[in-house]
């Protein structure tokens, strides 16, 4: 199945189809190295350039994040979470969303286990598109770990994030 892929990199987004197989995009992305985009084109942020390239491979860590909306996984594989709102910064992209994590485990788990990429939901995207501010609410965005640049957490929260800036709301 071809879901919608909007994948944010430096200065651009990739904007197309990726083939899911009914698995949840966050699987695709964490078990392989790179993603082919279907009826892909790439919009730039500095003008108003649209390169189409057809059917086109992006490698994973050049995504800071990607916004998509479809498959949610196999039902079976659902658990009872926990929600927890998270703000982080990947590069030039802000985000805030909703991670969610097993009830009793530590607030924000995915930061330090599993695969890079990481699923926030109810999102909202903040960045700079030809010198203007563009804010995105979408279902579900998927943030590069390996790419982020702080987060903003409380003090138990922390401990989870080892070798990234946390921004606490102390003053």
């Amino acid at each position: 199945m071809l879901i919608p892929f909007i994948g944010y990199a430096l200065g651009c987004r990739y904007i197309g189809y990726v083939e899911c197989a009914g698995e949840r995009l966050t699987d695709v992305l964490n078990r392989t190295e790179s993603v082919v985009i279907r009826e892909a084109f790439v919009e730039s942020f500095e003008d108003d350039t649209v390169s189409n390239l057809g059917d086109g491979e992006v490698d994973r860590s050049i995504l800071y994040a990607v916004e998509t909306s479809g498959a949610t996984g196999e039902e079976a594989r659902r658990v009872s979470t926990v929600r927890h709102r998270l703000q982080v910064q990947i590069g030039p992209y802000s985000a805030l969303g909703v991670l969610h994590a097993a009830p009793g485990q530590m607030p924000l788990p995915y930061l330090t286990s599993g695969g890079p990429m990481i699923p926030l939901s109810d999102a909202t995207l903040g960045f700079t598109a030809r010198g203007s501010l563009t804010l995105r609410d979408v279902g579900t965005l998927i943030v590069n770990r390996d790419l982020l640049d702080w987060v903003r957490a409380s003090d138990e929260q922390a401990a989870a994030f080892p070798g990234i800036p946390v921004v606490t709301d102390r003053a």
